[in-house]
């Protein structure tokens, strides 16, 4: 059964009758062999020689027999042997298996460690780029750490260095960039800097935009720390594509909530390339929904060769063009080329335009055209008006049937009825008025039943 690592960093001492120990080492593990025998693992920091020294702690002069392991058949080869002393020390230079048997004429024991030098260094950083992601993926010396038969502990220090194994001998793992690689763009993913302690890291939501240098620093599980930067800069090669759009709203080009648009026809609306980034050239697309374009056939076409500019999209209804989207469901697309490269990259916005909506709830019974600010105008109700409504007609008539109102036009221009004469002459009198309203929607349906026509009563 496999052996875990304790995490306690302490010298303990292996026996009541003796003590093995190392100088100045640079983290110390106790841990134990397969077989059950007591050792520790000892790393010494960028060391040129390493000492490890056993004693007799009663004092009693002893032979101290240092053995190195032969890690291809488990054997011990001797070192140094150094009889009538009560201390002895071994000059360390590889890493390894090391015991040392402590022998004299009350007894006769051995201790083992593990000695390593903590050599760790990054050789170089290698970029795969490609139009779809940035890779910058790191050599190490050493790769992977020997494991031995007699003992096993690969896993405490690192894994073989291959495809997409992690490295549990780091402790941590930062990546980075000499420029903002994202710079402007809202929604980057910076997870590419801090990878789950891979020797690599993949780049691509969006793919770097700049030029830039890479640098990476690792600590390893000993506290030991490395960097690199790269003596090359990689260039930008990919384009990324990001949609901004405007709506026509209270007279003039205002800021649009994004994916999906929604709002009613006729619903003006512009977009631009603006934030898009390291592209020359942006190619636009419009698609309607299936009831008003079959299987979502393209509506609609733009591009520009440099300057990205503001893009107003026309909408065919009734074999004319409009200014807006009439109701439905339609999609945008912006496609973006870096000419250098030849790499593209394409985003798209959803639009949803309401369906015409008009309730008979929204006409008034009655107005007060007094002049005290309330309730002076005939118009539709508050909170109900009609939606998406091409046109209406409004006539209203007095008791004899005389045409004393008549509107013509757009639903969405019409200000009500201020009780003059024809919208311009003199005040009508008091009394019951009587009203007719008819009108079409953007989605061409029609609305010209008895519902939509009833009195009316003027008081002032």
């Amino acid at each position: 059964m496999k052996k875990r690592f304790s995490l306690i960093f302490l010298f303990a001492p292996l026996a009541a009758s003796a003590q093995l120990s190392a100088v100045n080492p640079g983290a110390v593990r106790p841990t134990q062999w397969l077989t059950g025998l007591p050792e520790q693992v000892f790393v010494f920091f960028d060391a040129t020689t390493a000492t490890l020294s056993a004693r007799d702690t009663g004092g009693i002069a002893s032979t101290f027999t240092w053995r190195r392991l032969n890690p291809a058949d488990t054997s011990f080869t001797e070192q140094k042997s150094e009889p009538g002393v009560t201390a002895s020390s071994l000059t360390v230079t590889a890493d390894g298996g090391y015991r040392v048997q402590v022998k004299n004429a009350l007894r006769d024991t051995a201790f083992s460690c593990w000695v390593f030098f903590d050599n760790f260094k990054i050789d170089t950083v290698t970029a795969f780029n490609e139009c779809n992601g940035l890779r910058m993926e790191m050599t190490t010396t050493p790769r992977m750490r020997q494991g031995y038969t007699i003992y096993d502990f690969e896993a405490f220090l690192s894994p073989p260095h291959t495809g997409d194994s992690t490295f549990s001998g780091w402790q941590a793992i930062r990546w980075n960039a000499g420029e903002d690689i994202h710079e402007g763009v809202e929604d980057a993913d910076e997870a590419w800097k801090q990878r789950n302690n891979s020797y690599y890291t993949i780049i691509t939501s969006p793919p770097p935009l700049k030029t830039s240098d890479y640098s990476v620093a690792v600590t390893d599980v000993f506290g030991k720390s490395a960097t690199y930067t790269t003596s090359y800069t990689v260039p930008a090669i990919a384009a990324y594509a990001k949609i901004t759009a405007e709506a026509w709203t209270d007279g003039q080009w205002k800021a649009a909530a994004e994916n999906p648009l929604q709002g009613e026809a006729l619903y003006r609306v512009r977009f631009s390339p603006d934030k898009s980034r390291n592209a020359d050239k942006y190619y636009w697309k419009g698609f309607g929904d299936a009831n008003k374009n079959a299987g979502q056939s393209v509506m609609w076409s733009d591009s520009t060769a440099v300057t990205p500019g503001w893009v107003i999209p026309r909408s065919p209804y009734k074999n004319d063009w409009v200014d807006g989207y009439v109701p439905g469901s339609y999609t945008v697309r912006l496609t973006v080329h870096n000419a250098a490269s030849g790499c593209a990259d394409s985003t798209e916005t959803a639009l949803n335009i309401t369906p015409s909506k008009f309730s008979s709830d929204a006409i008034p019974n009655a107005f007060t055209p007094n002049g005290d600010g309330y309730n002076d105008v005939f118009r539709f109700v508050k909170g109900n008006e009609p939606e998406s409504m091409e046109h209406i007609q409004v006539y209203i008539f007095s008791r004899s049937g005389a045409l004393a109102y008549r509107y013509e036009g757009r639903a969405d221009e019409w200000q009500g009825w201020d009780g003059k004469r024809m919208g311009a002459g003199n005040d009508v009198a008091d009394g019951v008025y009587y009203y007719v309203i008819t009108g079409e929607g953007w989605d061409g349906v029609q609305y010209n039943s008895s519902e939509y026509k009833g009195s009316l009563h003027i008081f002032r």
